[in-house]
C-alpha cells in the first residue's frame, strides 16, 4: 500500500485513477485547466501533467514553471490531486514543494542518477516500466530489478505495467499477470497507451489498483498523444465501469 495525500492505494482500496493530461494542453494554460475540469467531472482521483525545462522539446509547446504553480492551485481548488512527471533534473527539484508524489516515466527507469535524485525527495513514487529501446515496448525484468535495487525496498512505491507503443494495439493478460505475480509486493497498476478502454478494464479485473489514462478535450483537438487519449465521455465511461466492477465485486 502507498498513500498519496489522503488517498490510500493498494489491492484492498478502490482503484486509483490518474487522468494523464500530459502535454495535451499545447502550452495553453486555459486548456490545461479544461483538462483538470474533465478529470474532476469524470471522477478521476488525480490529474497529471509533464514538466520540462522551458527550453526543452521543440516539437510541442510546454507550460511554464509559473503556470505549473497556477495549475497546482487550480487542482487544489477543485479537490483533485495534482502531480507531474519530471523530464529533467531541474524539474525534479522544481516539483518537490508542490507534488505529493513523483511519477517516473518509462524512459527514465534505467537512468540511475535521475531516479536517485527522485528517491532522496522521500515522496511516494509511481514508476512505469515501459521501454523505448526494446521491441516489445516493456522493460526487461533485469532492468526492473535493477531499478528496485536502487529503490532499496522502498515501500512507498507502485509499479505500472506499460507498453511504450503509441498507440498500443493489444493487452496481454499473461504478461500482465506475470508482472503482477513477480512484483506483487508493490501495488501494481496499468498505464494505458490506447483509446480502447477494455485494456484498462481487463487490467482492473486482473487486480490492477492504479489506472493511468491519457485524456484530451475532444477527439478533433490536435495535440500530442491524441491517438492514445480518451475524450471526456470516454474517460467518464471508463471510471464508471471501474466503480461498477468494484461494487459488484463486494
Amino acid at each position: 500500500m502507498i498513500q498519496i495525500k489522503e488517498r490510500k492505494i493498494g489491492n484492498e482500496y478502490p482503484v486509483f485513477v490518474i487522468a494523464e493530461a500530459g502535454i495535451a494542453h499545447n502550452g495553453n494554460l486555459k486548456i490545461a485547466k479544461q483538462l483538470v475540469d474533465i478529470a474532476v467531472n469524470s471522477g478521476a482521483d488525480a490529474v497529471k501533467f509533464q514538466t520540462f525545462r522551458p527550453y526543452e522539446i521543440k516539437s510541442f509547446k510546454n507550460i511554464t514553471y509559473d503556470e505549473t504553480f497556477v495549475l497546482k492551485e487550480y487542482c487544489d481548488s477543485k479537490g483533485i490531486i495534482f502531480f507531474s512527471t519530471p523530464h529533467s533534473l531541474s524539474a525534479i527539484d522544481f516539483l518537490a514543494p508542490i507534488v505529493p508524489a513523483y511519477k517516473i516515466a518509462s524512459p527514465y527507469l534505467t537512468h540511475d542518477y535521475f531516479i536517485k535524485r527522485i528517491k532522496v525527495k522521500n515522496k511516494p513514487i509511481i514508476a512505469s516500466v515501459g521501454s523505448m529501446v526494446h521491441h516489445e515496448g516493456i522493460a526487461t525484468t533485469e532492468e526492473v530489478d535493477h531499478f528496485l535495487s536502487i529503490m532499496n525496498q522502498n515501500t512507498n512505491l507502485a509499479l505500472l505495467y506499460c507498453v511504450s507503443k503509441y498507440p498500443c494495439y493489444n493487452f496481454s493478460e499473461s504478461d500482465f499477470l506475470f508482472f503482477k505475480e513477480k512484483y506483487g509486493a508493490y501495488p501494481i497498476g496499468y498505464s494505458s497507451h490506447s483509446k480502447d478502454i477494455s485494456y484498462s478494464l481487463c487490467s482492473v479485473e486482473l487486480g490492477s489498483c492504479i489506472i493511468e489514462q491519457h485524456i484530451t478535450i475532444a477527439d478533433d483537438f490536435d495535440c500530442p498523444d491524441k491517438n492514445v487519449s480518451l475524450n471526456p465521455d470516454e474517460l467518464k465511461d471508463l471510471i464508471e465501469q471501474i466503480r461498477l466492477f468494484e461494487e459488484e465485486k463486494q
